[in-house]
């Protein structure tokens, strides 16, 4: 049976994709317009059916890649024109931006496709991040260029440009997060390739692996080949002034051996308008095996997290309420509910996936046949809406944080299906997870889908409390749900979440809920 996109949540601007731009606590199925230049009714959408390669979420608008041939859908608001999209169709609509020869190299329209002899075909895209009001991208490597097809305005001007593959954004950032320069911060209905600051730096065997973004900041990741030996660079842009970028270097040296750079404190506490490299932390280099390599980050409004090859989870940024999770402070008597610069999570287990909401995490350790790994879920963080689903604390340090008094950063571990003290049941195997703005998701390899924590918008589904010994009907009550809460959908065929056909997923957005089952 082919899995369908379902939504929830938010919905003011049409973001779900569901052709409408009401709230809605039911999950209903998502739609798409394969062919924007054709004229549909919204009864005329196709569901959606195709497995996805990425998902983001942005303030008002969403997009997604498809993996097979890779194009890109949005939906959502165009007010800064994130999304590209001129007429408000409320349902996911791809973007036929296309490369053409009569355009500078760094920039597509989004218009009809060219003819064929002026035309490479349609992007092939492999990351995409959604920030406030913007949209980063990153497209798949390309054939290798022949030295007649290298633009001689590149030559001219000294310019190394990465052309495997191109980071691009669009829409309108006051704070770098477009990673144009400063004199760049709307880009119109036109799609910008990002190639100044550190990028220009990266080395022509470089490859850029994936992009994530907060509210208004971004994290690149790239891969560098170096004498056979690949290593992994973290890049970043926009808004650092809590942290949430780390330290950041214009030395590249400096980025390689680990040194402090030469920017001021306040320097570091501003905009990054470009992209600009972040200094490792200086516990995992020097040390006598190999340096890990960074797997992944992730974003929140105003903080970031990042993933490395030993299992280890770094942190930075807003620290007001714990979401950078235990530590050990470099200056223990210093007072202050933000920090600039990673480091180590503390009494977190191994894990190999992180995902952050505004002001929580969650993090799990997804390999096969590693004891009870795939059935906790960890989280730390913000609870105030039940953000951490009621879990039972693993470790805890109370840290001493400047207008908040003692605020205790506490890790706590969530197992599904969460069951009445009476009726214990086995841990059902937890297949994809994800923390939405103030809420989180999560679901099980059985096709069972769990939410919890802030649900003014119906974010966490028109559920059913699985608490009790006897099962209640949905509901439409909009109260926070401060403990995992099944998810009721419409009828589904019956079928192993972890099949052939894609496996099933969950996505959080901003106050939004997304599940491909």
């Amino acid at each position: 049976m082919p899995r369908s996109l379902f939504a929830f949540g938010s919905n003011g601007n049409g973001q779900l994709g569901i052709g409408s731009d009401e709230d809605t606590s039911t999950p209903l199925p998502v739609q798409f317009n394969p062919r924007p230049s054709l004229d549909h009714h919204h009864d005329q959408y196709p569901t959606v059916r195709t497995p996805f390669l990425d998902f983001a979420a942005g303030g008002n608008h969403t997009a997604l890649i498809t993996r097979v041939d890779q194009l890109l859908y949005m939906t959502g608001s165009n007010k800064d024109n994130e999304s590209l999209l001129t007429e408000p169709t409320q349902v996911f609509t791809r973007l036929p931006l296309t490369h053409t020869n009569s355009l500078p190299s760094n920039v597509f329209l989004q218009d009809e496709v060219p003819p064929e002899s002026e035309s490479q075909g349609p992007t092939r895209w492999r990351s995409v991040a959604c920030g406030w009001a913007f949209t980063i991208a990153v497209t798949e490597p390309e054939p290798e260029l022949g030295p007649e097809q290298v633009d001689a305005r590149d030559i001219g001007a000294g310019r190394t440009v990465n052309r495997c593959n191109k980071v691009y954004t669009w829409g309108s950032g006051a704070f770098g997060e477009l990673g144009l320069g400063p004199n760049l911060t709307k880009t119109g209905r036109q799609v910008v390739a990002i190639e100044g600051g550190a990028l220009n730096s990266l080395g022509k065997d470089c490859e850029i692996i994936r992009v994530r973004a907060g509210l208004r900041h971004v994290l690149l990741l790239a891969k560098e080949n170096s004498n056979g030996e690949a290593r992994t660079v973290l890049l970043g842009w926009g808004n650092n002034r809590q942290g949430q970028l780390g330290i950041l270097t214009r030395q590249r040296s400096s980025s390689e051996q680990g040194e402090a750079p030469a920017l001021t404190d306040k320097e570091l506490r501003g905009k990054f308008m470009e992209p600009t490299f972040i200094l490792m932390p200086k516990d995992l280099l020097g040390g006598d095996g190999p340096v890990p390599k960074i797997i992944d980050m992730a974003c929140g409004q105003n903080h970031s997290l990042i993933l490395f090859s030993d299992g280890s989870v770094y942190s930075s940024g807003l620290n007001k309420y714990g979401q950078l999770g235990p530590h050990t402070p470099s200056v223990p008597t210093l007072k202050q509910d933000f920090r600039i610069g990673f480091e180590r999570v503390q009494g977190l287990p191994f894990v190999n996936s992180i995902s952050c909401g505004w002001n929580h995490n969650a993090a799990m350790d997804t390999r096969p046949l590693q004891g009870q790994g795939r059935t906790i879920i960890y989280l730390w963080g913000r609870n105030d809406h039940g953000q951490l689903g009621n879990g039972v604390p693993i470790a805890s340090m109370d840290l001493d944080l400047s207008g908040s008094g003692s605020v205790p950063s506490t890790i706590v571990q969530v197992r599904l299906p969460i069951t009445a003290h009476d009726t214990p049941a086995e841990s059902e195997e937890i297949i994809s997870y994800c923390c939405g703005s103030e809420h989180t998701l999560a679901m099980t390899r059985s096709g069972n889908c769990y939410a919890w924590g802030w649900n003014e918008h119906g974010n966490c589904g028109n559920g059913c409390d699985t608490s009790t010994t006897t099962t209640s009907a949905p509901t439409e009550d909009l109260r926070d749900v401060p403990a995992p809460r099944k998810v009721q959908f419409p009828t589904l065929p019956l079928q192993d979440s972890a099949s052939d056909n894609g496996q099933a997923w969950v996505v959080g957005g901003y106050g939004s809920s997304w599940v491909w089952i």
